[in-house]
């Protein structure tokens, strides 16, 4: 068996079932792919990338077309799994919904796993515009409401390590890219309970997010709206938008907490 000493916890990892990691990561990535088109997108032997998509094959998590390849349905049952065991999903679910409702603009709630965001649920209102994210999207925490938010509710120690391995990448000309900025700007969200997405991922895009805390302190989560800087104007920005999504937090924690009392 084909393994490495790794330097994080846990102990030694197996190379091949990385290969086969990538290899899923590819064929979502470039939406389906061939072998020769994996090979030349990975940098690994043809023979290798075929005998590992036989096997996933062979197990029923990818499905062959012609001469391409994808990931297979089956996926939809993880991820319907995973999101069965987050015990307050059914509770954001439904705030989420009505606040895409109320707003009429995007909303999303995130929570954090491995050092990223990952967008558990989305909603768009009747006015929402199109955005990248979707349910399952795994996004840097340091450049959006939603991180930022769940960000506030970690140790500085914990908010370092993060940077540490994920870095802050710049992806607009307002995103924060540097650790004492990270660090002002979450005792600014501790203090308010609002946090703020200001063309910091794509320009001419707002964001206002609430961190979310969940009972047992085990999943630290956000709820926000998003929408143009044409709708969003100082006032509704500042002011209404932080108020509606704070409101939201609240119902989610107060009814988290009587979940986390009767099963308790």
């Amino acid at each position: 068996m084909d393994e490495r000493d790794a330097s994080i916890p846990g102990g030694r990892r197996v190379k091949a079932v990385e290969t086969t990691c990538r290899i899923l990561t590819a064929l979502r990535d470039l939406d389906g792919a061939g072998v020769t088109e994996i090979s030349d997108h990975l940098g690994l032997a043809k023979a290798t990338v075929h005998s590992h998509l036989a096997t996933l094959a062979d197990n029923e998590l990818v499905v062959k077309h012609d001469e391409t390849y994808d990931v297979s349905l089956r996926f939809v049952d993880f991820s319907e799994y995973a999101k069965s065991r987050v015990d307050i999903y059914e509770i954001t679910k439904a705030e989420v919904e009505r606040l895409a409702d109320e707003t009429e603009e995007v909303a999303q709630f995130m929570v954090e796993e491995h050092g990223k965001g990952v967008y558990l649920h989305k909603e768009r209102g009747n006015n929402a515009i199109q955005t990248a994210s979707y349910t399952g999207n795994r996004k840097a925490l340091h450049c959006t409401a939603l991180g930022k938010a769940i960000l506030s509710q970690l140790s500085r120690e914990r908010v370092d390590q993060i940077v540490d391995e994920k870095g802050l990448p710049r992806q607009t000309d307002s995103t924060i890219t540097t650790r004492d900025e990270l660090h002002a700007e979450l005792d600014r969200i501790r203090e308010q309970g609002v946090s703020f997405d200001d063309e910091e991922v794509l320009s001419g895009l707002r964001c206002v997010a609430a961190p979310v805390q969940h009972p047992t302190g085990d999943m630290p989560g956000a709820i926000s709206i998003s929408g143009p800087t044409t709708r969003f104007g100082k006032e509704r920005f500042n002011e209404e938008l932080p108020e509606i999504v704070r409101g939201a937090a609240n119902v989610i924690e107060l009814n988290a907490t009587q979940i986390s009392r009767s099963t308790g």
